[in-house]
């Protein structure tokens, strides 16, 4: 079988090879509509693939992405990786994904694998960014940070803009009438920790509400037992919250496990939020009212953002907050109806 060239294309459509070779590559400025569309036709007959080899070598572009990441388990991080991956994909990249297991070593590894293999640029995917790697990285080498923080200020990063989504969650609690309410917090040295707990207090000070430090414990994010003694510890104070703010669905399943073992109804004697929206949140009982984690839309954005570096000569570009979504189901109710 004989190799279908850009002359043959040229050929069936009665153009020159630079007007093929600028149709296919989208460069079509100064080129009539019917001539392109005479062009695309006619690679469609002759079943035309471009050699990418070839074209990346003379654009000095791979047309492939790096993504790194702690832990592929992470519940929220398959939606993220997905996200890329199709964007990437729509784009006309590929996206090689590789999992560093918080381990040091291996993702410096990774990033020299990536360096040399040229990719045209890197994704931090949920990932604790180690202060070596723009040692590492060509100084040209667009690199973007998903749900990471970027060693440079308020460029380059995209994440969820927990302040204002805890807020939010805060501020519904308080339209239902709660004024006393209780805050279960993940791990203090973590981003997403700090930036909910200061949505938290947002909310109260705005209302009026003088913070009450009893009233906030900290957490573990994977561990549902940390909200159970939490809500335990709440519910045995002399003047106890009517609703709990859990900074993840883990933990405010625990808090849903403690009120059941104390005979506290939920809404009825206490309401229950989380934050993250996972799969189980919709299966506890009673259904959980949480904060939507935007882990797709940040996924999205990342890809689209380092891209469009990629393809704009750009290193550098501002960080951008994507918007969570407070989904309301059963474990939440005013304080009147009580």
């Amino acid at each position: 079988m004989n190799l279908v060239t850009i002359s043959d294309v040229a050929k069936r459509a009665k153009v020159s090879r630079s007007t093929v070779s600028r149709v296919l590559n989208n460069q079509t400025h100064h080129i009539r509509e019917e001539t392109r569309r005479a062009v695309l036709k006619a690679a469609e007959e002759l079943d035309f693939k471009p050699n990418r080899v070839a074209r990346s070598l003379k654009m000095k572009k791979t047309h492939c992405i790096g993504v790194i990441t702690d832990d592929i388990d992470t519940p929220f991080l398959p939606s993220m990786l997905k996200a890329i991956e199709q964007y990437a994909f729509s784009r006309g990249y590929s996206a090689l994904v590789c999992n560093s297991g918080y381990e040091f070593e291996r993702q410096k590894a990774y990033i020299d694998m990536l360096v040399a293999r040229q990719v045209d640029g890197i994704i931090f995917a949920a990932s604790f960014v180690y202060s070596y790697t723009q040692e590492l990285i060509k100084p040209d080498l667009p690199i973007v940070y998903a749900y990471s923080m970027s060693p440079y200020t308020k460029k380059n990063s995209v994440l969820s803009d927990d302040v204002r989504a805890a807020q939010e969650a805060v501020d519904y609690l308080v339209g239902l009438g709660h004024r006393r309410i209780g805050y279960i917090n993940g791990p203090e040295n973590v981003i997403p920790s700090q930036e909910r707990r200061k949505g938290y207090k947002n909310a109260l000070s705005q209302h009026g509400i003088a913070f009450d430090p009893v009233l906030v414990k900290n957490g573990e994010w994977e561990d549902p037992a940390s909200g159970y003694r939490a809500t335990r510890e709440f519910m045995a104070l002399p003047e106890p919250p009517t609703a709990i703010f859990a900074a993840n669905d883990v933990m405010a399943s625990g808090v849903l496990e403690a009120a059941s073992d104390l005979k506290v109804r939920v809404p009825e004697d206490l309401s229950v939020l989380g934050y993250d929206d996972r799969d189980m949140a919709r299966f506890l009982k009673p259904a959980l009212t949480t904060v939507k984690l935007p882990m797709t839309d940040i996924g999205s954005t990342a890809a689209q953002m380092l891209i469009d570096c990629v393809e704009t000569g750009q290193t550098m570009i501002d960080s951008t907050y994507v918007p969570c979504k407070l989904i309301i189901r059963d474990s939440c109710c005013a304080v009147t109806q009580r």
